[in-house]
């Protein structure tokens, strides 16, 4: 990763002392948001992935956590509101059971994504449904369970990342982007599509277990 994007991760499964401390920093927005949780360890991940996106922002910018504002796209994609152009932060955030990935870049608009791969998920009638011909019989073609899954996992975090980095959001990119290339290519490996760079992430690299997939899209030739 340049110095100009880098990739972080975070635990969400954090103490009550963590959570008591990172809830100080949350808006009365995301307060209320947190408090619509009904089980406490949805609440608990959300008050870390912001507390945690807020610090970060924090360092970033040379503020306190406390001091960052949120506006929403109708999407609801998240980006600065109380900071200058000069000062702007490019940011994306995903989590998926307890643990959270985040994006940040100061010249590039940023997708990221992560997804725990259920063992239990149909893939091939998923893919099936949603996913194009060449990206279906990639899937198909892999002799393994596990490699379908992941497979599988891998498109939807590619097709994920880019609908978050762009603002569209996933529901009409399923079909409408092809990522198989990626499928065929080493770990890493690019992929540009109308000008964002779409890779798989390297989940070793990242120190995350092999039950996840990972992926990201950046706007390409901003740096």
């Amino acid at each position: 990763m340049s110095q100009e994007l880098q990739v972080y991760q975070a635990r969400l499964d954090i103490s009550p002392i963590e959570v008591d401390r990172l809830w100080r920093f949350l808006s009365e927005d995301e307060r209320s948001r947190a408090n619509q949780f009904k089980r406490a360890h949805l609440k608990r991940n959300f008050v870390a992935a912001r507390g945690n996106l807020r610090e970060l922002l924090a360092r970033w910018l040379d503020c306190e956590p406390q001091e960052i504002r949120f506006s929403y796209s109708d999407r609801g994609k998240p980006y600065l509101q109380n900071f200058s152009p000069s000062e702007e932060i490019y940011f994306n955030l995903a989590h998926s059971q307890d643990l959270a990935l985040y994006a940040l870049s100061r010249h590039s608009a940023v997708g990221i994504d992560l997804e725990y791969i259920n063992p239990n998920c149909d893939v091939m009638g998923i893919a099936g449904r949603y996913f194009l011909p060449a990206e279906q019989k990639i899937i198909s073609e892999l002799g393994d369970l596990q490699q379908q899954q992941l497979a599988f996992y891998q498109l939807w975090t590619l097709k994920e990342a880019y609908g978050k980095a762009t603002g569209q959001g996933i529901a009409n990119l399923l079909d409408a982007i092809d990522v198989s290339l990626l499928l065929e290519s080493p770990i890493g490996e690019i992929l540009q599509i109308e000008g964002w760079n779409l890779n798989i992430l390297n989940t070793d690299e990242l120190a995350i277990a092999p039950s996840y997939a990972a992926a990201l899209c950046k706007q390409a030739n901003r740096e």
